[in-house]
């Protein structure tokens, strides 16, 4: 797999043809009557009938690996992906990607979640990323694009990309300034490694620079937060894991929390910021809530 990028595809699409075929209908061999062979024989007819129907299995976990490009990981889950030209896509937690290779161009629509994407080099196939009415267009780069319910986010780690909207004109990053309300969310912008460009749902788009290991970090199975409100830390945390923190009091929302902790341990997050700002955790069903310290009168049963 080191030696070549296509040995890397290769293995990937043999893996994702086996993962498909475990998923197929299938039913035990109808019994056939009437055999009245030698051993051997009977032995080789069916030797020969179970290559056949391995043969077909091949043929259509093949034929849905090509018509069924839908790739997903579920909540808590990530996975590197290699495509057939070479470029490493990784998901992160609750991600799905169309993957659509023409002549033209290299096509990936991330339809929710956070991927990572290192693009092979090819100059004369673009590869383009589409979410929402968003296209981010790259030759050979590292990016990263997040699309949450309401927001998506472009970050540029190195190289060069492009975002626009249809029919945008095109303008470079230095047009664009976290502090320009009146910057058109129609245009399309070139980002420089480091930049970060958000559009929210409300279509305005701002640019920043923030830390980009801390933007990386779920990569290595990380949460970062640094002076990040309560509310937007715990809504980090609730992509990883199924268990959903929750905040009681709405004063504490607002609360500033700092740290490097593991994604989807939601539990050790809790007890952290309880510890830290005299806070209990109380876990009711598959809630972990997060609720001010009880009254010395009234304490908790």
């Amino acid at each position: 797999m080191a030696e070549d990028p296509e040995h890397a595809a290769a293995f990937e699409f043999v893996t994702d043809t086996w993962e498909k075929s475990a998923r197929l209908r299938r039913r035990a061999l109808e019994q056939v009557s009437g055999w009245v062979l030698p051993g051997f024989r009977i032995s080789f007819l069916r030797a020969a009938a179970s290559a056949a129907v391995i043969a077909v299995l091949a043929v259509i976990g093949t034929l849905l690996y090509l018509h069924n490009d839908a790739v997903t990981t579920a909540v808590g889950e990530q996975r590197t992906l290699t495509l057939e030209d070479g470029t490493r896509v990784y998901l992160n937690t609750d991600t799905r990607v169309v993957v659509r290779y023409a002549k033209e161009a290299r096509q990936v629509k991330l339809e929710k979640g956070e991927a990572l994407f290192e693009v092979a080099k090819r100059p004369k196939w673009p590869f383009i990323v589409t979410a929402g009415n968003q296209q981010i267009r790259a030759l050979g780069t590292e990016f990263i694009v997040r699309r949450d319910e309401r927001d998506l986010a472009v970050t540029l780690v190195e190289g060069k990309v492009t975002v626009s909207s249809d029919a945008a004109p095109a303008l470079s990053s230095s047009a664009l300034s976290s502090r320009d309300p009146a910057a058109k969310p129609t245009a399309a912008f070139t980002l420089s490694p480091g930049q970060r460009l958000v559009i929210a749902g409300s279509g305005t788009p701002t640019l920043d620079r923030p830390p980009l290991d801390r933007l990386t970090a779920w990569q290595r199975g990380q949460v970062s937060l640094d002076n990040t409100p309560l509310h937007d830390a715990v809504a980090e945390f609730n992509r990883y894991s199924k268990a959903r923190i929750v905040i009681q009091a709405p004063q504490s929302a607002e609360i500033r929390v700092s740290g490097i902790f593991r994604a989807g341990d939601s539990e050790d997050f809790a007890q952290a910021v309880a510890r830290a700002y005299g806070m209990r955790v109380v876990e009711q069903g598959e809630e972990i809530v997060l609720a001010p310290n009880a009254a010395p009168d009234n304490p908790p049963r």
